[in-house]
């Protein structure tokens, strides 16, 4: 049949695509860089011509409250109408567990609206609740970080490999619409500070995890079993400990006279904690030099202090297109050589730094410019 994934090439779109296409399905990637904007309606009625099943695993560029209100409610409403005009007989959506728990977090009022709007619809559907996803735990501590301090509270967390996600979505597609909704976590639950301090550990990031009962959530306080699913839940298969293994590099093992004798031969001198190596930091890139991100522009080097004047969020792991860079977190952009608001909802600008070059190591001033 024919399948049309909305985000089709996002971390779970990409992977049920391959799923649906070994099992001979036709499926189709829609999504912006596909011509497909299900904001504007652009590209829709084309790409859902003779779709029999429409899997929506899309998300807002904007974690801002306003912004990810508006994107799931208007871009929902298009897809369901377009839907609804090519005779698609089978709705499945991604969301999140634990949704109507969280009233505080604009993520998730987001995700109520989307779903009250897919029962609303005539159009038959399935919706697939998940919990956090293991390739989520760098961006969660990243979030919660103050310095080098990671706040959790140490609630129940149950997350889930976002290949097992893929797994029980394209089931889900390929079945009859349930006209109801599901659950799927990972096979064990954790303390939540306790998962991520293992998955910080075993990529050697040096950060100290602390538990904290009053720690934050994307804004929300919370409670023991918020963030776990029910009893009924379907588990995937994959343990967090063995996607670990498989996702960090794994430590050399050799002898350490030799490795020693090899390092003093051949390792440049080391960084002092504001240098970094300019071949570290290709164009387009940034990286975290101590408090400061350091940003490659067309191979001009600029230099920001890290964290967003919004709420924060890591600049570093923001999308840089030329010199603007995007905050991952509520879509606020900057000019990083200039420091100056492009689009809110940040209003302050950015403080900069200078960036000087000598050989192939950058060093930045600890003075700000701006």
């Amino acid at each position: 049949m024919k399948i049309v994934v909305i985000g089709g090439t996002g971390l779970i779109g990409s992977k049920l695509i391959a799923r649906l296409t070994e099992r001979r399905h036709e499926a189709i990637a829609a999504s912006r860089t596909t011509g497909v904007n299900t904001l504007t309606g652009q590209g829709l009625a084309e790409v859902l011509e003779g779709a029999a099943v429409v899997v929506d695993v899309s998300n807002s560029p904007s974690f801002e409250d306003k912004a990810v209100l508006d994107f799931f409610q208007a871009s929902t409403g298009n897809l369901l109408a377009a839907e609804a005009a090519a005779g698609v007989g089978h709705h499945v959506a991604l969301s999140v567990v634990g949704i109507e728990r969280l009233p505080e977090n604009g993520y998730f009022r987001a995700k109520v609206a989307q779903e009250q709007l897919i029962k609303a619809s005539p159009i038959p559907y399935s919706i697939v609740r998940a919990t956090q996803f293991f390739e989520f735990v760098n961006s969660i501590a990243d979030e919660a970080t103050h310095g080098s301090t990671v706040r959790l509270a140490p609630v129940l967390f149950q997350p889930i490999a976002a290949n097992d996600v893929a797994s029980v979505v394209g089931r889900t597609a390929v079945g009859a619409p349930l006209n109801g909704t599901i659950e799927i976590a990972g096979p064990r639950q954790f303390r939540f500070d306790e998962l991520i301090r293992m998955g910080l550990r075993a990529r050697n990031d040096p950060r100290e995890v602390v538990a904290d009962p009053h720690a934050r959530y994307f804004g929300a306080e919370l409670s023991e079993g918020a963030l776990v699913p029910d009893s009924a839940a379907q588990l995937g298969e994959t343990r967090f400990e063995d996607w670990l293994s498989r996702s960090t590099p794994p430590f050399p093992q050799e002898d350490p006279m030799l490795a020693e004798i090899e390092c003093a031969l051949h390792e440049p001198p080391p960084l002092k904690d504001n240098e970094f190596r300019v071949a570290d930091v290709p164009p387009g890139t940034a990286m975290l030099v101590g408090e400061v991100t350091v940003f490659n522009v067309d191979g001009a080097f600029c230099a920001t202090q890290s964290k967003c004047t919004h709420r924060g969020g890591p600049l570093s792991k923001g999308k840089l297109d030329g010199s603007t860079v995007t905050c991952p977190f509520h879509g606020a952009q900057f000019n990083v050589c200039t420091g100056a608001v492009l689009r809110g909802p940040a209003t302050v600008p950015l403080k900069i730094h200078r960036v000087i070059l000598e050989g192939g190591v950058g060093r930045v001033e600890v003075e700000v410019l701006i």
